[in-house]
């Protein structure tokens, strides 16, 4: 009888401390919002969040970790299960595609939170995103983001909270979208201007995107460390002397900052990873990986 009562005492008290618990966990609360927020340190940099609705960037996709429940930086509730992930500037929510390089698969997201942490990352997706693209371990996998302008204009237009914007945007063309394991029914039309949001008087209302990739063709992959643009080529030339790279031009780089200093090609993320930490070393504290 003894032994029965001291078990007994033991389970209520393991359920004393379960109840405790459940009771002290803090309740999340979705209330989405746009932000640009400042200046933030990552692991091996500080990144400066800008609002921008026509980048376009190649780099590295990871898969998010740590799966518990949380707040996102613009005050969604993270789920492992949605069409969403990190980025370490843009403007919060925005609507991006992201195409898998190595084997074209390619998925719309909206990126919700910061992150990842390291500067040779680029974006990091949740683990429903990470399986329709292909990435099903650790390693990263080399991808292209895209922002989606009209979308994600029309999110910050619906938000109340958001700088109002006079610039109009006509809508893109439309995209198919198919099932790859063949279980999402027929392919059906999906526009990329389609509302995904709103405005209600407690602030942006966001709706899930849909779970959906589109199947594209695989690209050889290399990669390359980008140590930054110039105006002027005395100034690339004199990085690139230093830091053991090379100068070259590029008519998409933007503000007349048309001489790059690159690093490449390299085969492999290792290989990758360690020209970015050299680049690190040199000085170049914005060095960054891209897929060529």
């Amino acid at each position: 009888m003894r032994w029965r009562n001291l078990r007994l005492t033991g389970v209520l008290a393991v359920l004393s401390v379960f109840t405790a618990c459940q009771r002290s966990a803090p309740l999340l609360v979705s209330h989405p919002h746009y932000v640009i927020g400042k200046g933030w340190q990552g692991q091996d940099g500080w990144f400066y969040p800008a609002e921008s609705f026509e980048l376009r960037q190649t780099g590295l996709a990871i898969r998010e970790t740590d799966t518990t429940p949380h707040l996102t930086a613009d005050g969604e509730i993270w789920n492992a299960g949605s069409m969403t992930g990190a980025h370490q500037t843009l403007q919060l929510p925005a609507v991006v595609t992201l195409r898998n390089i190595s084997n074209g698969r390619t998925v719309r997201i909206r990126l919700n939170e910061r992150g990842p942490r390291s500067s040779g990352r680029l974006v990091a997706v949740t683990p429903k995103v990470a399986e329709l693209l292909g990435i099903m371990s650790q390693q990263p996998a080399p991808v292209e983001l895209i922002v989606d302008e009209p979308a994600s204009r029309a999110m910050a237009e619906a938000s109340p909270d958001a700088p109002k914007l006079d610039i109009a945007s006509a809508p893109r063309g439309d995209v198919v979208a198919e099932s790859l394991d063949g279980k999402g029914g027929a392919a059906r039309s999906v526009g990329s201007h389609e509302s995904a949001w709103g405005r209600s008087s407690g602030g942006l209302v966001l709706e899930n995107l849909p779970v959906q990739v589109m199947a594209g063709y695989a690209q050889p992959v290399s990669y390359a460390i980008q140590f930054g643009s110039f105006a002027g080529r005395a100034a690339a030339t004199q990085v690139a002397l230093r830091c053991g790279a090379a100068v070259t031009t590029s008519a998409e780089a933007g503000r007349g900052l048309n001489w790059l200093v690159v690093k490449g090609p390299l085969a492999t993320v290792a290989e990758a990873d360690n020209a970015l930490a050299q680049a690190h070393g040199c000085g170049i504290a914005g060095a960054r990986i891209v897929v060529e």
